[in-house]
């Protein structure tokens, strides 16, 4: 088995890099295993870490009905609705924010643009007090769409940040 790692390895290896050398690569992994089985420990630290262990082992233990409790509890009030999982998808929250502010931004270029073709008309008919009321109605819009354009530039950046 580890003749068979060692030429996949090996072969895999030096198709990708003609100078690889398996020997090398494994060498300090190696030499660390090793290092791991020669190095003996003492008696009172070898005492110390296996009254560690059995501490662990029983606060495990002890805590374990406990929690084995709570597990049951909490799939209880999932099964009968008591509690309800809601999760947040943070890209789609933001793509709706996104899409939300577009939609706003296609209904001021909307009514700025039939503002102005009122204006205009109205403008041609000698009407000039509705088309003027008009023309600043939709530079209001046009404002709005500016401001719009903006936040989207907003929220794009910050979704390239992340």
């Amino acid at each position: 088995m580890i003749v068979l790692v060692y030429s996949c390895f090996t072969g895999i290896g030096y198709i990708l890099d003609p100078d690889f050398s398996f020997v090398k690569v494994a060498a300090p992994y190696a030499q660390e295993l090793l290092d791991l089985k020669t190095r003996r420990r003492a008696g009172p630290e070898l005492v110390q870490e296996i009254r560690k262990q059995a501490n662990d082992a029983r606060d495990s233990t002890i805590s374990m009905p406990y929690r084995i409790q709570r597990i049951e509890d909490f799939v209880g009030q999932l099964e009968s609705g008591d509690l309800k999982l809601r999760v947040r998808v943070l890209e789609s929250e933001r793509a709706a924010r996104k899409a939300n502010v577009l939609q706003m931004a296609t209904m001021y270029t909307a009514m700025g643009g039939t503002l102005l073709n009122i204006g205009v008309v109205m403008g041609s008919q000698g009407n000039q007090i509705v088309a003027n009321g008009s023309f600043i109605g939709a530079g209001i819009f046009l404002a709005l769409l500016v401001a719009s354009m903006r936040r989207v530039k907003k929220l794009e950046k910050f979704e390239t940040m992340m």
